[in-house]
């Protein structure tokens, strides 16, 4: 077994070195940027399609004016129908998804006035607004488009009211 691997081994070293040896087949050649022949040409004109244009002396070219292309498919009308009641729904609509930063949740509406009253003291640039659904109150602050511009000052708020949470909320637009 022991010799049989040795003569494995002995013939595929000498595959190895035979094959080392030998000449690539990709020729090298070193060639400096000066010494580059770019001269290459072909005429390929024999491969394109010939074109033939049959012209009578007298004619003249009418130039008309640009004009709508009327369609018997033509949907601009309904298009326009549809169009218009989706602005109406969404003028109806009015509303925007958002986020906002609920500090209070909870049934006592003192608590929630007492709460609404710090983050006033706390932020006073900013207005803390009380919802009441019932049962229960939340009391809320701000009006973000997004997750991520509410966390600087959720942070802030966090030191103080550590329970505070950014939820979603659907904000009514000001016409």
């Amino acid at each position: 077994m022991i010799k049989s691997v040795s003569n494995t081994l002995l013939t595929l070293t000498v595959v190895l070195l035979a094959v080392g040896c030998t000449n690539q087949a990709i020729p090298k050649k070193d060639v400096k940027r000066d010494d580059v022949d770019l001269s290459y040409s072909d005429d390929l004109s024999k491969y394109r399609p010939t074109v033939k244009v049959q012209s009578k002396e007298g004619d003249t070219i009418k130039v008309l004016n640009n004009q709508a292309i009327r369609s018997t498919y033509e949907i601009s009308d309904k298009m326009d129908a549809v169009m218009d009641s989706i602005a109406v729904r969404n003028d109806t609509l009015a509303t925007l998804s958002g986020y906002t930063i609920m500090v209070y949740s909870g049934t006592n509406e003192v608590e929630a006035g007492r709460i609404r009253n710090r983050l006033f003291d706390i932020l006073p640039a900013m207005e803390a607004q009380i919802q009441y659904k019932l049962p229960t109150y939340f009391v809320k602050i701000g009006e973000f488009y997004q997750q991520i511009e509410a966390q600087p000052l959720y942070e802030k708020i966090k030191k103080y009211y550590p329970t505070a949470t950014v939820v979603p909320e659907q904000f009514k637009l000001e016409k």
